[in-house]
């Protein structure tokens, strides 16, 4: 299975370097995930800017802790938040860095099974945990007076929530579906109302609000 990705992914970035786009920058795949009825938005974006952290954080995303897994190459790797949804961002030396070593790293971080579910085997380091309705079950997991999400790919194994309040997860889905290059950024991105399969406005818009 490992074998058959990483060949769907180099035949990706291939692809992506030579597509021609739509209007909006924005190539719709199902490549990973080998099911029509989730396909996610890849926007390529060409810039000669080499954006910063602090550029991301300048639009509104607010960082919240590195990722747990290794990003070859990356120089920032880190989860947050950016108009109520959840965006993972990985920042490069340089835009080839991006299209290459970023286009694999958050393919790897978007896939989907055959299912629609997240892969078992330790490769994605965001997960959201959904009812049969495809509706966020994380909500139903609350400590005190906050919310606590449990999309570590190893959760703290609970952390401190009481044995009463732990709820059972009936399907653990990838928490990103699309995801934006622009530069040497790459911003992986939850649906719009934290929705797995809805469109993300930030992935959309990404571009407009680095660059007004």
């Amino acid at each position: 299975m490992f074998r058959v990705r990483a060949l769907a992914t180099s035949l990706l970035i291939i692809a992506l370097f030579t597509v021609s786009c739509g209007g909006d920058g924005s190539v719709v795949t199902d490549t990973e995930g080998g099911n029509p009825d989730f396909p996610k938005v890849i926007r390529m974006i060409e810039s000669t800017t080499n954006f910063t952290e602090d550029d991301v954080k300048s639009i509104g995303w607010k960082a919240q802790k590195d990722f747990l897994l290794d990003y070859p190459g990356a120089t920032t790797a880190k989860w947050g938040f950016l108009n109520a949804a959840e965006v993972g961002v990985l920042i490069y030396p340089s835009a080839d860095d991006a299209k290459t070593l970023g286009v694999a790293a958050a393919e790897a971080q978007t896939f989907h099974n055959e299912l629609g579910e997240a892969p078992g085997d330790g490769t994605m380091d965001r997960t959201s945990c959904q009812s049969a309705g495809w509706q966020s079950a994380v909500q139903e997991i609350s400590n005190g007076s906050s919310k606590v999400s449990a999309s570590y790919l190893e959760p703290e194994k609970g952390g401190d929530i009481p044995p009463s309040q732990k709820m059972p997860c009936p399907v653990r889905v990838p928490t990103y579906n699309d995801y934006t290059v622009i530069g040497n950024l790459v911003m992986m991105c939850e649906g719009d109302d934290g929705k797995p399969l809805e469109p993300s406005t930030n992935c959309k818009e990404l571009e407009k609000w680095l660059t007004k």
